[in-house]
């Protein structure tokens, strides 16, 4: 393996040598690239790289996190005008643990860690406040759990409780979402975020908690609001019942007309008025005495009736008193009965629904049918493309019929409680989509003659260079004094025994014939003559085999002669 590497380097060095002063610089400044080259790579392969630890970061989020890696003396990167930090790839996963073990909080957002650290003499506006801190953080930390939000904000106002007023004011709430880009809350989700605030400070209700987003637009309109909310809801019911029913009828229908070829609309008319029935039934057959009372009174007696004159003038002295009744009499007789009676009643409360149905119209439209077209004779019609056209064909009035007694099956349709239902065949517009598939099949063929000349230009750009600039470079740095190998290999035996004793031809001693220390003259001639004989031989074998023919018979009649 020495002997190889001597070798090679032998070899090397005496190709330098051979070399002028201009293509001595251009293989130095070659190698002097490839070396560049490779230490490129070298510094590209071992430079740290930095992978996102966290984004989104407030101001004092990222100078927080800086500064417990500064402290552990670890490098990191900002980007994105300090909302992104970044660590060594390698400690990523490691770090994040690290952060969370020293409980590192985003936003200043405490819970009731604030409870951790309490002095001995701490007052009680300062526990108060504390509380109400812990109460906000905790409130942050459970809305960020919902899927969207990135940061929140929240601020609670809590009346001091005091005997001394009469009324109380409820607490109120306000919230701040920051949502990551290109979500948006639903109303289910913002009323769910009012419940959990509301829910988690004593006698706060939803309605006293305003919800805004990062640009200041309020999300909560109308959460508090009863008489909006129940007309909400109200609307939502009715159009849910009414693309239930379409769904229905479209399903139902385009089983026989085919998909996409019907089209239906249901409005249903809702009646939300509220009513309670209440009915007292009594079974008089079923009636029971449960107590009887009675009282019997009987009375006689009289009385003596007053005489004489009415008035004054019975008191004269003159006058005679006028005789009368000498007495009056009354007898009283009296029975007084109380019966109590049990009979079984039955109550009957009803309360009907709040959402009825007054009544339902639909409107259905079906397209027609496609027969193939014909002519008068009975024949096809077939188009220039050498299909057979159909024509439009309207469905009969007893599959419409027939259409309009399943819809009204389907739905329920009660036609005495004023439901309609209307079918109508019409022809659908059929969208020319030629236009549109030649305009797409050109664009195709565009991007596919824009990819090919893209990358024929590079393959050509590559060629040129690597035949232009790559070739002439090192055919030009390979080049010799010499214009072919003929030019210096030697060209008879002094030049060859020179060439054998110097070794001035290093790699080539093994390819050049080795001459004898004495040569046999008659032995070289003799054998070059041997390669001539053989070469016209085996150019035309026919004429030495005739050459042969006469030689042998001219031979035979020598012979003979003699």
């Amino acid at each position: 393996m020495q002997e190889l590497l001597e070798k090679v380097v032998a070899n090397l060095q005496e190709f330098y040598l051979r070399l002028d002063g201009v293509r001595r610089l251009g293989v130095i400044v070659l190698i002097l690239g490839i070396l560049a080259g490779f230490m490129g790579i070298g510094i590209w392969a071992s430079k740290t790289r930095f992978e996102v630890l966290y984004t989104d970061l407030t101001n004092e989020d990222s100078t927080q996190i800086a500064r417990l890696l500064e402290e552990k003396k670890i490098t990191y990167q900002l980007d994105d005008n300090g909302k992104t930090i970044m660590v060594p790839e390698e400690l990523v996963d490691i770090w994040r643990l690290e952060l969370a073990k020293m409980g590192v909080t985003f936003s200043g957002t405490v819970g009731y860690e604030v409870f951790d650290n309490q002095s001995f003499g701490t007052t009680t506006f300062v526990q108060r406040v504390n509380k109400q801190r812990a109460i906000e953080g905790e409130l942050v930390k459970t809305i960020r759990y919902i899927k969207g939000v990135k940061r929140a904000r929240v601020h609670l106002t809590i009346p001091e409780s005091s005997p001394f007023v009469s009324e109380k004011k409820a607490p109120t709430a306000s919230v701040v979402l920051d949502l990551d880009r290109g979500v948006t809350l639903t109303e289910n989700e913002i009323k769910g975020i009012a419940s959990l605030v509301s829910s988690s400070v004593e006698a706060m209700r939803p309605e006293h908690v305003v919800i805004l987003n990062s640009r200041g637009k309020k999300l909560s309109d109308n959460i508090g609001d009863p008489l909006t909310a129940n007309t909400a809801n109200r609307m939502a019911l009715a159009s849910k019942m009414n693309r239930q029913y379409e769904h229905q009828v479209e399903e139902i229908l385009a089983k026989v007309v085919g998909a996409g070829k019907v089209i239906a609309k249901v409005a249903v008319n809702m009646d939300f008025s509220q009513s309670v029935t209440t009915e007292t039934k009594f079974d008089d057959e079923t009636k029971a005495v449960i107590s009887e009372v009675k009282h019997s009174q009987k009375a006689n007696g009289s009385r003596p009736s007053p005489q004489g004159i009415p008035g004054a003038r019975s008191n004269l002295p003159s006058e005679t008193p006028q005789p009368g009744v000498p007495e009056t009499k009354n007898n009283v007789n009296k029975d007084l009965s109380t019966r109590n009676y049990s009979v079984p009643s039955r109550v009957t409360r009803t309360k009907q629904p709040v959402a009825g149905v007054k009544s339902i119209n639909v409107a259905v439209m079906i397209d027609g049918k496609r027969v193939p077209a014909v002519d008068a004779k009975g024949k096809a019609i077939v188009g220039e493309d050498g299909r057979q056209q159909t024509q439009y064909e309207e469905w009969p009035s007893s599959d419409l019929a027939n259409f309009q007694a399943i819809v009204v099956s389907a739905l329920g349709i009660n036609l005495k409680r004023g439901d309609q239902v209307v079918i109508k065949n019409m022809e659908f517009a059929q969208e020319d989509l030629a236009a549109s598939e030649m305009m797409m099949r050109e664009r195709e063929n565009r991007e596919l003659i824009k990819n090919i000349v893209k990358y024929l230009a590079v393959g050509f750009t590559i060629s040129l260079f690597f035949f232009l600039v790559v070739k002439p470079f090192v055919q030009w740095v390979t080049d010799n004094t010499v214009e072919s190998v003929e030019d210096f290999l030697p060209k008879t035996l002094a030049e060859l025994e020179k060439v054998q004793a110097n070794q001035k031809l290093p790699g080539l001693e093994d390819a050049l014939p080795q001459l004898e220390e004495k040569l046999n003259p008659e032995k070289i001639e003799g054998n070059m003559l041997k390669e001539k004989i053989i070469s016209l031989v085996e150019a035309d074998p026919s004429k030495a085999a005739q050459v042969l023919h006469e030689m042998i018979h001219s031979a035979e009649a020598d012979k003979e002669i003699a």
